[in-house]
């Protein structure tokens, strides 16, 4: 798998510059440009802060399923990823009401 290319389609699926995802994960641009270069590899825990930058899971970034989660339940997961796990039952158990109503 060439991680640069993915990360380089990733980043301009969501409209995003070097510098624009590295103001939001802290990583330098020049180290961005050389992942997409395939010049330097990314630390699992460098990853994970990309991944969260795009909205995506590591999983995600890894299937080879191009569009694992649609682009208009991303805000939701996200929002889902920050709840406690109790919350995230409570959302479970509301979205499922939700289901069995229609």
């Amino acid at each position: 798998m060439n991680i640069g290319k993915r990360l380089k389609k990733y980043r301009n699926q969501r409209g995003l510059s070097q510098k624009r995802l590295s103001n939001h994960t802290g990583i330098s641009q020049s180290f961005i440009s050389s992942i997409e270069s395939n010049k330097q590899s990314p630390t699992i825990t460098t990853l994970e802060r990309i991944c969260r930058a795009l909205g995506i899971t590591i999983a995600e970034f890894f299937s080879e399923a191009d569009n694992a989660v649609p682009d208009s339940l991303r805000p939701l997961l996200n929002n889902a990823r920050q709840l406690s796990p109790t919350q995230r039952e409570h959302l479970s158990l509301f979205l499922e009401s939700l289901n069995k109503n229609e």
